[in-house]
């Protein structure tokens, strides 16, 4: 399985905690992935789970919609898809949206994560 460079390049970014340039990769990565539906879904929950994430930790309003937003489009998604593990993500997300009054800055311990699915190992 090859991973989307632009993929890879926003998990990188989610994971460090930069959520803004994290959306931005995949918004950038968007018209390109537009004749497959299930990795414009993919992408695009994505992105409304980074926005989500980065308005929670810069203070801004809005971060439940979007984090309720990501959440619901990635539903349908299966556990894994395009090489991303959503079913941990999803649980996350829900996690942390019955927790947003708590804590107004963001997450606080262990940050989100997203993670992918090993790639199988070279036979030959």
């Amino acid at each position: 399985m090859r991973y989307h460079p632009a993929l890879l390049r926003s998990i990188k970014d989610f994971n460090s905690g930069r959520y803004f340039e994290a959306h931005e990769a995949l918004e950038d990565a968007l018209d390109a992935v537009e004749d497959d539906d299930t990795t414009w879904q993919l992408f695009l929950g994505l992105i409304r789970v980074a926005v989500g994430y980065h308005k929670w930790a810069s203070g801004h309003p809005g971060a439940q919609t979007m984090l309720a937003m990501g959440l619901d489009t990635l539903a349908s998604l299966p556990d894994e898809c395009g090489g991303v593990r959503l079913k941990a993500l999803r649980q996350r997300v829900r996690q942390d949206l019955t927790r947003l009054d708590e804590l107004p800055r963001g997450p606080d311990g262990q940050a989100p994560r997203i993670t992918l699915t090993p790639r199988p190992a070279k036979s030959g």
